[in-house]
């Protein structure tokens, strides 16, 4: 389905018929049907949304343009069209990002918030990943196909994962349309500019949200040590620490982590 919002024409769909709303903001360049393990695990419990982010998948890239407090409005404009007054809003990557700000600048409207695999920002030290991982982001977003798979299994799964698992395993189940091509380039020059920008190191002590920060320690691509920075960063939050897993770890750990997102909601909702 698809809405207008903010001048922009969003790509959206929405699972399951009851409970607390749940919102996913999937990261950089990906279309939200790549949470197809979460919403799978989600749908009986609670109400979930996936949507595309602004000129990915099948929603109408931006004629101009934007950072991370645009993208978190459009998680509010997607709220209000649906008449949710508040969700748990789970961000993995450039998504957690998005979260962070949206946390901040709509506090009111969150339930609870789960930040995967992200970072708060800050220096470039801890932004940059190392040369490997910079190498197989670029072949992942400048190649097609069976090439961008192959670069994209590198970067976010781990050599003992991909060594047991069959090639199309860690994508989505007959989604693999989702990731066989980036994003325009335009879109993700922008939000590469927007994660460069990125830094939130000063305002998180302001969280006030519920907060789960899941951290794959296996990661090349966000340095794991992001996810203990966070967990310092933001008062009261819980971690998960996955041992085994990389960045696509929504993938490769989704049993793991979908028991956790559960448990962390149903906490909130108690609190609440």
């Amino acid at each position: 389905m698809h809405a207008t919002l903010n001048g922009q024409r969003l790509w959206f769909d929405l699972h399951g018929e009851s409970g607390t709303p749940v919102v996913l903001v999937m990261g950089f360049g990906i279309s939200g049907r790549a949470w197809a393990p979460q919403v799978a695990a989600l749908r009986s419990a609670h109400r979930t949304l996936i949507f595309d982010n602004r000129g990915v998948g099948e929603s109408e890239p931006s004629r101009a343009s934007y950072g991370f407090t645009d993208l978190a409005d459009d998680v509010v404009a997607l709220l209000d069209h649906h008449g949710f007054a508040r969700a748990h809003v789970v961000g993995v990557s450039m998504g957690g990002m998005v979260t962070q700000h949206l946390a901040l600048r709509h506090a009111e409207r969150v339930a609870s918030i789960a930040l995967i695999a992200t970072l708060p920002g800050g220096s470039l030290r801890y932004t940059m990943p190392g040369a490997r991982a910079v190498s197989l982001f670029l072949r992942a977003n400048t190649l097609r196909g069976e090439r961008r798979f192959a670069a994209l299994r590198q970067l976010l799964y781990t050599r003992s994962y991909l060594e047991h698992s069959v090639p199309e395993q860690g994508f989505s189940a007959g989604n693999l349309e989702v990731f066989a091509s980036p994003a325009a380039t335009s879109t993700r020059l922008r939000q590469l500019r927007a994660v460069l920008r990125h830094d939130l190191t000063r305002e998180l002590g302001r969280v006030r949200a519920p907060t789960l920060v899941i951290k794959p320690e296996r990661d090349i691509l966000v340095a794991p040590e992001n996810s203990e920075r966070l967990h310092r960063l933001i008062p009261g939050s819980r971690i998960l620490r996955l041992p085994d897993a990389g960045h696509g770890a929504t993938h490769q750990c989704a049993a793991e982590i979908n028991l956790a997102l559960l448990e962390h909601f149903a906490r909130a909702d108690e609190l609440a």
